[in-house]
């Protein structure tokens, strides 16, 4: 049976068309730097594992490819989280305990990675910073404003250094996303969509793009609009 093709399925798929090449020329890939590929022992950093969740297990087996970098302990509540900690690091001697006080009196750990429930991220990063740890703490920072503050007054006190997992937000994509968004005129602005693919080593900006589902409204760079569907 012969298909017609009207008019309007001729101009969609012509625009869709276009679109796709706009996609391709305006895309921006962002290269990694590399690893380096020696460390001074001087300069190796040793780290404890609080929580070996979802989230803390992908953390662990990403941390662990940074070359001059070495998880020696893990702590968590349930005794099969420890067999996965030694898993993922190839340690069968993993030491491993349910009590993070015991990776904090180590005096070979140089530093905390912790992926806790929010509610536990007051008492980890505060208990870290007073035994001389840097730590690195899962977002969101804390489970509420006094929890932040008191956080914030533990890494101060102990001059220490504590980072929150807000990586995406803080990255090279975002922030080239921000200089091409700002190089653009006013009429040409919308929403950018940035995206990291899964090919090593690489990262991609898109230019503008909004969803036909949603009404046309031009929004502020990394907004939540909410819109009225069409």
């Amino acid at each position: 049976m012969k298909r017609i093709l009207s008019r309007r399925a001729f101009l969609q798929g012509s625009a869709a068309a276009a679109a796709g090449g706009l996609l391709v020329s305006k895309t921006v890939r962002l290269e990694a730097q590399p690893f380096p590929r020696a460390v001074a022992p001087s300069d190796r950093v040793r780290f404890g594992m609080i929580g070996i969740g979802m989230q803390g297990s992908g953390l662990l087996a990403g941390a662990i490819t940074i070359p001059g970098v070495e998880c020696v302990g893990a702590a968590d509540l349930y005794d099969g989280r420890h067999t996965l900690a030694k898993e993922i690091t190839g340690n069968p001697s993993l030491p491993a305990s349910r009590h993070y006080q015991e990776l904090l009196d180590r005096k070979d750990i140089d530093c905390i990675v912790a992926a806790v429930p929010d509610h536990w991220h007051r008492r980890v990063v505060v208990d870290a910073c007073n035994a001389g740890k840097d730590i690195y703490c899962e977002k969101p920072m804390s489970h509420n404003v006094a929890d932040g503050l008191a956080m914030v007054e533990a890494a101060h006190k102990n001059n220490r250094i504590v980072q929150i997992g807000s990586q995406r937000v803080s990255s090279v994509l975002c922030a080239k996303a921000r200089e091409l968004y700002a190089a653009l005129a006013p009429a040409e602005r919308a929403t950018p969509v940035v995206t990291a693919p899964r090919t090593p080593g690489a990262r991609t900006i898109g230019p503008p793009r909004i969803s036909r589902r949603w009404s046309n409204t031009i929004s502020p760079p990394f907004s939540v609009v909410s819109t009225t569907p069409v």
